[in-house]
């Protein structure tokens, strides 16, 4: 499971709509303490090699704020 935290909705947005189009299941897009987050798991799958990093790729390309994995 990923989760990821911006004060911008549209970073977190774009990255959820990546993420769902590489079969993840995307969570709704909350807000807590002033920056919105939202979890992408990755169904019926184990990790794919190589994952973590194309979605460090992502997360840098975007400067979202906040990201972690589990």
């Amino acid at each position: 499971m990923h989760t990821f935290r911006s004060g911008e909705r549209e970073k977190v947005e774009i990255i959820a709509g990546l993420l769902q189009q590489a079969g993840y299941r995307i969570s709704r897009i909350r807000e807590e303490e002033n920056k919105f987050v939202v979890t992408a798991r990755l169904e019926g799958r184990s990790m794919i090699e190589g994952e973590r990093e194309r979605i460090k790729g992502i997360v840098e390309h975007f400067g979202i704020e906040e990201w972690t994995h589990e």
